[in-house]
């Protein structure tokens, strides 16, 4: 008797081997939702919003709704990156020892992808489209039901797609995108004043540039291909077929080179030319360790998770904060993208020391090793980030040529002299360990909101020249303003190399030992309630906590409010003077709550901790 399957067994045995996946999926969701009631939860949110979004298709403008279903889609391939939705999930890794090929594991796979509480209320959400075009008949509903389901499609492959590369990318790719969109919802939480009214007359009627981007975005072929000529419709739904199809034939392709190899990328090759060796040619005038040091910083920042993560929060951030005030007209900010995207790069790299762990005891134990790693981490940081400051600018500039850029580009030296060095003296001044440098995660944070104000208030004040002859000055001192802004740059470098170069020189050992810890001392617990006992004992953090919390209100209010924008009220104290005393009592509120907020921070790093005694002044 013949050994061989019948072709309805081979049959058989492909429906059955596509089915596993799909059964193993099923029986892990069951599990989750009988211990875990957070997709539940999310699942009844979900359909809440997809609610709205048929209620808006009823009457709705067509081009906002293909806007919405493009972000609905979009959202469903990014955001399960971001949460963990690669948990409880059947990947192809998990069939390499199953007799299967390629395409019938893919389709298992993809079946297996569409069982979730997430697919089915994202084809909830697509049906708005069918109901938007119920308007137009029975034919438009079935070809838009169609463009759903092509939609509901490209979603759940692209998120098969992301969560596989992302995932097997290691740390870097999926921290690039943590800091993208972190950056994105803080730029548009900074800019709700611009955001909200362009949003309500999107949901109104889509304005003119939106309707003619829409015609590029397949979310909205769907809807256009009922409404416009039959041609058109033709071409569109075929365009959002060919999508389709070539979405799944890339991962028809990731799928077997993940069976056939175990990953869907090639090895790193480890015998490919170091960037330090290109490094050697452009900066042959900087002594060799402090290159090496440079090297080593630049291939850190490319690698490590959590700096990435940090470098492209900072340039989105400063780019949207720039960017979005355009939704409503206003593009006076936009040359200082540069400016703020430098500005939020420094802030988050006032904690970085903490990454390293004890690896700083390399420069501790090499003859003039901590001046080569203040060096390298300075220029390193000023290497990469110049380009991307100077970039942004540059585009802020040809994006609003009525804007004067003057002031912009001249605070860019200052600002990059202070971030290259300022925060590397910050991060040696307060470490802040993590649990284990050599597996970084999203949950590390090592800095705090002192460090990132020092960062950012060093900036300000080495940009302060060029401000203060910019709203201040005589209009003859505008060609100043680029010496201004270079000695500005060039006096913050070289003092926060020296204050760097003096707390690693004389105080290595103890950086070393906080850097190398694994769990971070106890925090000061503050009193809820007035505690004459407790505020007796602790006199300097009672008077540290009082400074920073009334140290703003000579800043803000009493200084920059009449100063900068013209606002007076009964309680602002230079609003009742005119001219020149008007602009001195205003600056002399700025110079009082600069230094209430100094000496709450000296006062501050300087209180009791918790269990041993307080901390000794840094000498010098």
């Amino acid at each position: 008797m013949s050994t061989q399957l019948t072709a309805p067994g081979r049959l058989g045995g492909t429906f059955g081997a596509i089915a596993v996946p799909a059964r193993m999926r099923a029986t892990m969701l069951r599990r989750s939702l009988r211990e875990h009631p957070g997709p539940t939860v999310a699942g009844l949110v979900g359909l809440l919003a997809a609610a709205w979004l048929i209620r808006y298709a009823l009457r709705g403008d067509q081009h906002t709704l293909g806007l919405l279903a493009g972000a609905w889609v979009l959202g469903w391939i990014v955001l399960p990156l971001l949460l963990g939705g690669g948990r409880g999930r059947v990947r192809p890794a998990h069939l390499r020892l199953e007799p299967i090929g390629g395409v019938p594991a893919a389709i298992g796979l993809l079946a297996a992808s569409a069982i979730g509480v997430g697919p089915a209320v994202s084809l909830v959400a697509l049906a708005a489209l069918p109901v938007h075009a119920a308007r137009y008949g029975t034919l438009a509903v079935l070809v838009t039901a169609g463009g759903a389901v092509l939609l509901w499609l490209l979603g759940l492959i692209g998120s098969a797609i992301a969560l596989e590369v992302v995932g097997h990318a290691g740390g870097p790719a999926g921290a690039l995108l943590t800091g993208v969109f972190t950056g994105t919802a803080m730029g548009v939480a900074g800019s709700l004043w611009a955001v909200f009214p362009w949003v309500s007359v999107v949901l109104v009627a889509a304005p003119q540039e939106v309707v003619r981007a829409m015609a590029y975005v397949p979310s909205a072929w769907p809807v256009a291909a009922v409404t416009g000529p039959t041609g058109q419709a033709v071409g569109r739904m075929a365009g959002l077929v060919v999508i389709v199809a070539l979405c799944a034939a890339a991962y028809i392709m990731l799928v077997r080179r993940v069976i056939a190899a175990g990953s869907p990328f090639r090895p790193r090759r480890t015998a490919s030319a170091s960037p330090a060796a290109a490094e050697r040619e452009w900066l042959g005038w900087v002594p060799a360790a402090t290159r090496a040091v440079v090297g080593r910083e630049l291939r850190a920042w490319t690698r490590h998770p959590l700096r990435l993560q940090y470098l492209a929060f900072a340039v989105v951030y400063g780019a949207l904060l720039a960017g979005l005030p355009l939704l409503s007209d206003v593009d006076l900010l936009l040359p200082w993208a540069g400016p703020l995207a430098v500005l939020g790069a420094a802030a988050m790299s006032a904690g970085l020391v903490g990454l390293d762990g004890t690896a700083l005891w390399l420069p501790l134990t090499t003859p003039g090793g901590e001046r080569a790693e203040v060096r390298g981490r300075a220029l390193a940081w000023l290497v990469l980030v110049t380009p991307i400051g100077v970039l942004l600018a540059v585009a802020g500039v040809l994006l609003a040529p009525d804007v004067d850029p003057l002031a912009a580009l001249c605070t860019l030296p200052a600002l990059l002299g202070a971030g290259a060095s300022v925060p590397v003296w910050v991060s040696l001044l307060r470490v802040r360990p993590v649990a284990d440098p050599r597996h970084p995660t999203a949950a590390d944070n090592p800095t705090d909101i002192v460090s990132v104000l020092v960062a950012i208030a060093a900036g300000l004040l080495a940009a302060a020249p060029v401000l203060a002859l910019v709203v201040w000055g005589p209009p003859e001192a505008a060609p100043l303003l680029p010496l201004v802004g270079l000695l500005g740059g060039a006096s913050a470098w070289w003092g926060g190399l020296w204050l760097a170069d003096e707390r690693l020189a004389r105080r290595g050992t103890a950086v070393l030992a906080a850097a190398g810890q694994r769990s971070r001392p106890p925090e000061t617990v503050l009193p809820l309630t007035w505690d004459v006992q407790w505020y007796r004992e602790n006199t300097s953090t009672a008077w540290a906590l009082g400074l920073l919390t009334v140290g703003w209100i000579p800043v803000i209010p009493q200084g920059l409010m009449p100063l900068a924008f013209g606002i007076d009220s009964g309680w602002i104290v230079a609003g009742h003077l005119d001219g020149g005393a008007r602009t001195t009592v205003g600056l002399a509120m700025v110079g009082l709550g600069v230094a209430m907020l100094l000496t709450g921070l000296v006062l501050w790093d300087r209180r009791p901790q918790p269990g041993g005694a307080a901390q000794p002044a840094p000498p010098g």
